[in-house]
């Protein structure tokens, strides 16, 4: 049941491969896939980067092959406090290079654990010119999203956004000012297996730097 997970990071990493898209407004930037499409990568060894795929089968309850640290909490990773040096020391495989709108990105594939309420995909931090952490993107996919909701609600109080769309949740919070906070669209899958209960939604987030 994890083959399919790890297919999906797999895939992920071809996002990084994609021509920069630039936004003028937060909505175009979740239109024009802005967590898709940023920049060239490179490891941070100087070759190209690419997400491990899948060998085998896992058995239940093992871990996903992919390189990087196992998640306890999500507040680990969705913070901005964090630094690159901290990001290469906590992931032995890293994808730079990613340049958006004055950013440097770092990218580096997630698996958050193997719940499914767990997250599997590529998990991107920006930086300005002042090494301060700006901007956090994650593109991938969850069994069940409610985990991942409640955080961002409690945390960053965000709120549910109705669309058009019966297949589309969106999340989002904003400044008194209007600016946003960040925002996060969860979609039903094209194909939903009983089989495959960790690729039931996918997920695409974007969170802002408050200050």
């Amino acid at each position: 049941m994890f083959t399919k997970v790890l297919w999906r990071i797999a895939g992920l990493a071809a996002v990084v491969t994609l021509p920069a898209v630039a936004f003028t407004t937060y909505d175009m930037f979740w239109k024009k896939g802005g967590a898709r499409g940023e920049g060239s990568a490179a490891t941070s060894g100087g070759t190209a980067a690419a997400l491990p795929a899948p060998a085998a089968a896992l058995l239940p309850g093992a871990i996903p092959n992919v390189e990087g640290p196992t998640v306890q909490d999500l507040a680990e990773i969705f913070r901005f406090d964090v630094t690159p040096e901290w990001i290469l020391r906590r992931w032995p495989r890293v994808s730079t290079g990613l340049a958006q709108l004055q950013l440097q990105g770092y990218r580096v594939p997630l698996v958050t654990g193997t719940a499914e309420s767990d997250l599997a995909g590529a998990l991107t931090y920006y930086f300005n010119p002042q090494q301060q952490l700006q901007r956090i993107t994650f593109q991938g996919t969850t069994g069940d999203a409610r985990n991942l909701v409640a955080f961002l609600a409690g945390r960053l109080h965000f709120v549910r956004r109705l669309t058009n769309d019966p297949g589309l949740a969106v999340y989002e919070a904003v400044r008194p000012d209007g600016r946003p906070v960040g925002s996060v669209r969860i979609r039903s899958a094209g194909i939903v297996k009983a089989s495959e209960p960790y690729t039931r939604f996918d997920v695409e987030l974007a969170l802002e730097r408050l200050e």
